[in-house]
């Protein structure tokens, strides 16, 4: 790190710790618990080695901080969670990629009768680096979900996932913007205790002004107790992208796996495998593989580690060829000092290997966390 920037560095994490402890306010309820509201705060402190995604690996030292509140509302049949939160980033170098990122969310859900489902609406500022363009890209994004789930009979049932998101980018001409619709329909058979078989089928719409796509996605999968100690879902099946303006046709063998083991009460790991279709926001298609794995390990109530790692391919399908292969891993420590107030440091480490030489470059972070609620 350069001399400057470890200075800020420190400056920071000295104003953090001082000023951490008496960042929040007190939890409100209001007839009972039906009604509560929290508040909650953050500030990070970390260095980036690489803020571009890019070879030429420009660093800086970033602060951010955010501050927020939820309300939970539980009454009737419809729950309620909605929460509004803002942040604010600081940039030592590159001041002018700082800035507010706004998020604002609401959640509606359905657990009881016959008939149960969740609805959220979500809106945000996302100010973030993204490798497959190789700079910092800013954008509105606007994601609703629906997923309704109905019982047929004791052995089956029928669920549905409704998709919508808006993506609109700020400062820089030369990108893209996204929209995306999808509807999803799966069907469960009750195989026994343990177990529900699925079959599912989702159709995908993507539109930016440099064209449009459509998807079929037809999976088998399983989802529940898969093996002792391991629970999750497991999805394969084929896919099919179509791109309308040059009549293109990629296809694909389709995976999503979301796995959990817990091996001991005090480790457990998060495992997964994917394969799909994104859009970049230059709005070339990508073939998307990654796997990862995730293990928390509680050493005790207060203090916990972290560890993950993901490897993943990314094959551009534009006019011009281009690979991807990257390999990440981080490892993090969390300590909570009490119930209202948390510290945590990370540090992660990303190699990203391109037969497109502007995009080969390493990427190196480490941050220190201070957050709490009440």
């Amino acid at each position: 790190m350069p001399p400057r920037s470890h200075r800020i560095l420190c400056l920071a994490l000295a104003v953090v710790l001082g000023l951490g402890p008496t960042s929040a306010l007190a939890l409100l309820n209001i007839g009972g618990s039906r009604n509560q509201v929290f508040v909650f705060g953050n500030v990070r402190v970390g260095y980036d080695s690489n803020i571009f995604s890019s070879a030429t690996a420009e660093d800086d030292t970033v602060i951010t901080g955010s501050f927020g509140a939820e309300l939970r509302r539980k009454r009737g049949i419809i729950g309620v969670n909605s929460t509004v939160t803002l942040q604010y980033m600081k940039f030592s170098r590159f001041t002018d990629e700082g800035g507010f990122n706004p998020d604002f969310m609401l959640e509606l859900t359905k657990s009881t009768g016959r008939t149960t489902g969740e609805l959220k609406l979500h809106a945000f500022r996302s100010n973030r680096a993204d490798s497959a363009v190789n700079l910092r890209t800013t954008s509105w994004n606007i994601p609703l979900d629906l997923s309704v789930r109905y019982p047929i009979n004791e052995k089956l049932y029928v669920a549905s996932a409704t998709s919508y998101l808006r993506r609109d980018y700020v400062e820089d001409a030369q990108l893209v913007d996204y929209v995306d619709y999808s509807q999803g329909f799966d069907v469960f058979y009750v195989y026994n205790s343990r177990i529900d078989l699925l079959a599912g089928y989702r159709f995908r719409h993507s539109d930016t002004l440099v064209g449009q796509s459509r998807d079929h996605s037809f999976t088998l999968g399983v989802t529940g107790g898969i093996f002792p100690k391991v629970t999750g879902t497991v999805r394969l099946g084929y896919q099919l992208r179509r791109t309308l303006q040059t009549g293109r046709e990629d296809d694909q063998i389709t995976i999503s796996t979301s796995l959990n083991w817990v091996p001991t009460r005090k480790l457990s790991v998060e495992m997964g495998v994917s394969r799909d279709f994104t859009i970049t926001a230059l709005g070339d298609s990508v073939d998307t593989l990654g796997a990862s794995a995730h293990a928390t390990y509680s050493m005790n109530r207060r203090l916990e580690f972290d560890a993950g790692v993901s490897y993943g391919r990314n094959r551009f399908l534009g006019t011009t060829p281009r690979t991807d292969d990257f390999l990440e891993w981080s490892a993090s420590a969390r300590y909570t000092l009490n119930e209202h107030l948390t510290v945590a440091g990370t540090y992660s480490h990303l190699e990203n290997w391109s037969t497109a030489s502007f995009s080969d470059f390493t990427r190196t972070g480490y941050s220190l966390d201070i957050s709490s609620r009440f």
